[in-house]
């Protein structure tokens, strides 16, 4: 407040960035007593139009939805508030001014009490399922579900990875050592 700004620097910066894709913007007066206009957004070059919107001020509406969502201008509502030589502070809504931020510290309250001057705990006791706790440690476990595709055969051997043969696996694989001794005598 000492500063002299009215709002945050947050949305002033995103005014700033409405404000850039404003510019490119065609506005059509649609019905000058309830603040209705159209826009046109085209391409830098003005060559073709990418869409229109139905903004009004009056109501603090525009068609992309986001005038209504963040409760300021959008690019379209800036665009109108531009053509018509208005100011686009007006359309801000109260949260957003850094008066109603520092109205909310100034009214006093009391700290809580220290947890060891709390009153005893005369009610139900509360007792947690060990079950429904979340597991933190490991690898999480799979929520696929399973069909009978993805059992296994159990009559089945195991076989090698690299030499295909029942019996053993790749790590214990004749094959691999023998390419071990023969890969340091190049």
């Amino acid at each position: 407040m000492g500063t002299g700004a009215q709002f945050s620097q947050h949305l002033v910066k995103c005014i700033e960035a409405n404000l850039k894709t404003a510019r490119c913007f065609t506005v059509t007066v649609y019905n000058r007593d309830n603040s209705e206009f159209t826009v046109a957004e085209t391409t830098p070059t003005g060559s073709f139009s990418l869409g229109s919107y139905r903004v009004s001020l009056a109501s603090h509406t525009c068609d992309c939805g986001y005038f209504q969502a963040f409760h300021f201008p959008c690019s379209h509502a800036l665009a109108c508030c531009a053509y018509s030589r208005f100011t686009w502070e007006p359309y801000v809504h109260q949260v957003y001014r850094l008066s109603s931020v520092f109205s909310v510290y100034r009214m006093g309250f009391t700290p809580p009490i220290p947890e060891g001057f709390w009153p005893p705990y005369d009610g139900p006791t509360v007792i947690p399922d060990p079950n429904k706790r979340r597991a933190r440690e490991g690898r999480p476990r799979s929520t696929r579900i399973r069909t009978n595709m993805d059992e296994a055969d159990l009559n089945r051997p195991k076989r090698c990875g690299l030499c295909r043969q029942p019996g053993h696996t790749r790590r214990s694989c004749s094959q691999l050592r023998g390419a071990e001794h023969t890969e340091g005598h190049d």
